[in-house]
């Protein structure tokens, strides 16, 4: 079978994104399949300028597109719609090749090369929501036009309707597409299928206790059609390591008795940073803790700028930056008017930027707790977040700032905390306090965030999963 997988953000273990579609593929490989994918170099440095270059076994076929988290609404526009053409015109050219085509939403432009080679060239295509768009951009506020939300509607009802499978990451991200299945504002028609509600009925994923779906969505038109399959765990990848916990530890200053919080990934408006300024503000002046930060965004800043005004900066040009470590202690003096709403003490942050998997890999080994963190809106729920499954994979606790999906597995396997009171950075301070004050605890979580990763969430697992969806 030749596949065609069309993500612009694909990266590889050397770049600092997500490497779902990497892991899957090179499994497709592995199992006598020929993968060719279609991205930009985004997120993943190494790929910048090389145009054709295998990977994994597969080929991958870079665009020249710029893309950053941190670019305004109109070139992200612009970069989208420009990598969108450059799909376009190898699906035209060489479209006929391929027995299958893979399109990862977001961006949801994805959809319009896809939906080409299924008109012109009878390819049939699965369209995989990463995140649902446009739902998600307008959740998060970057898509405010009323026109271009009800083009970005409409092509997702395209996309959904002329789609042989929609692959999405989690429960909720199948709820929803099913839903709209039925709603008329998204362009999609009404329509009755007892067959697929009766095969979603069946589904695993509609017996998982809450996440039970109703029967208005069974009925969606696209039921027999939708499969979750969610992020995964690379169990052999991140293992846990003593040897190098310990070097890492040493190398970066940690002692044994300390706790290392860590964050990974994107920080933007959807990444609530806020919850961790003010969680890291409350846990000042506690020796035990330290703060590990490797990512960026729009909202870095905002932890930049507490760890310099606890060392008496103005958190501007002095907070520390990509690779900076600041462990600084304030005065006891310090007077509180001069620093509303901050306390004096001590906090160890340190910054790395955005790494390369690997490098991540080993702060995952070193780490004690990650900290998982979105926006309180509603749909955020439905993530499927690629640290939490990398985290649990090397056995670290997990500690979400609000309600998730994945809270029946983290109460089953008691790997974790998911903190949804009114007020979530002081209930993640009192968490992150009482693994400090309990090292017994924590061991006892790390082993059940690897028995998780092991039993749950397999990337080998899915991946074969993901091919018989595609030998369907």
């Amino acid at each position: 079978m030749r596949i065609l997988w069309l993500h612009q953000y694909f990266a590889t273990p050397a770049g600092w994104g997500s490497v779902r579609t990497f892991e899957f593929g090179r499994r497709f490989v592995a199992a006598g399949h020929g993968v060719d994918v279609l991205c930009c170099a985004a997120y993943d440095p190494s790929l910048a300028g090389r145009g054709m270059v295998e990977a994994g076994g597969m080929r991958v076929h870079v665009s020249r597109t710029r893309y950053r988290p941190q670019m305004g609404f109109l070139a992200r526009v612009a970069s989208f719609l420009s990598f969108a053409c450059f799909a376009l015109w190898h699906v035209l050219r060489h479209g006929r090749k391929y027995d299958r085509i893979i399109a990862s939403s977001s961006p949801l432009t994805m959809a319009i090369p896809a939906l080409l080679a299924r008109w012109v060239h009878r390819t049939p295509f699965v369209f995989e929501v990463i995140d649902v768009w446009p739902d998600a951009a307008i959740a998060a506020g970057v898509l405010r036009n009323p026109l271009l939300q009800w083009l970005a509607f409409r092509l997702e009802a395209r996309a959904y309707r002329h789609a042989s499978c929609i692959v999405t990451c989690s429960p909720g991200m199948t709820e929803r597409v099913l839903r709209k299945g039925e709603d008329r504002a998204t362009g999609w028609r009404s329509y009755n299928s007892r067959a697929g509600a009766a095969l979603w009925e069946r589904h695993p994923v509609a017996r998982k206790g809450s996440l039970v779906v109703s029967g208005a969505a069974c009925a969606s038109r696209y039921g027999a059609k939708v499969v979750t399959i969610p992020n995964s765990c690379d169990l052999d990848v991140f293992r846990p390591d003593p040897a190098c916990r310990a070097a890492t530890r040493a190398a970066l200053g940690v002692r044994d008795d300390q706790l290392v919080v860590l964050y990974t990934g994107a920080m933007g408006r959807s990444n609530a940073v806020d919850d961790m300024v003010q969680a890291a503000e409350l846990l000042a002046g506690d020796p035990r803790i330290v703060w590990w930060f490797a990512g960026d965004g729009a909202e870095a800043d905002k932890l930049r700028q507490v760890a310099a005004e606890f060392s008496g900066g103005n958190g501007g040009p002095g907070a520390p930056r990509t690779g900076s470590h600041a462990e600084v202690r304030v005065s006891d003096s310090c007077p509180p008017a001069e620093r509303p709403g901050h306390r004096c003490g001590l906090l160890a942050t340190r910054f790395f930027g955005s790494l390369p998997r690997e490098k991540v890999v080993e702060l995952c080994q070193a780490a004690d707790v990650a900290l998982v963190t979105f926006m309180h809106a509603p749909l955020f729920e439905e993530n499927s977040p690629n640290k939490f499954f990398d985290a649990i994979s090397a056995g670290l606790p997990v500690i979400f700032n609000r309600s998730t999906w994945l809270e029946p597995d983290i109460a089953e396997y008691g790997c974790g905390v998911v903190c949804k009171g009114a007020e979530p950075a002081g209930e993640m301070a009192a968490r992150l306090r009482e693994l400090a004050d309990n090292p017994s605890l924590r061991l006892r979580m790390a082993a059940g965030a690897r028995r998780l990763a092991k039993e749950r969430y397999s990337r080998d697992k899915l991946a074969e999963t993901y091919l018989e969806v595609l030998n369907r």
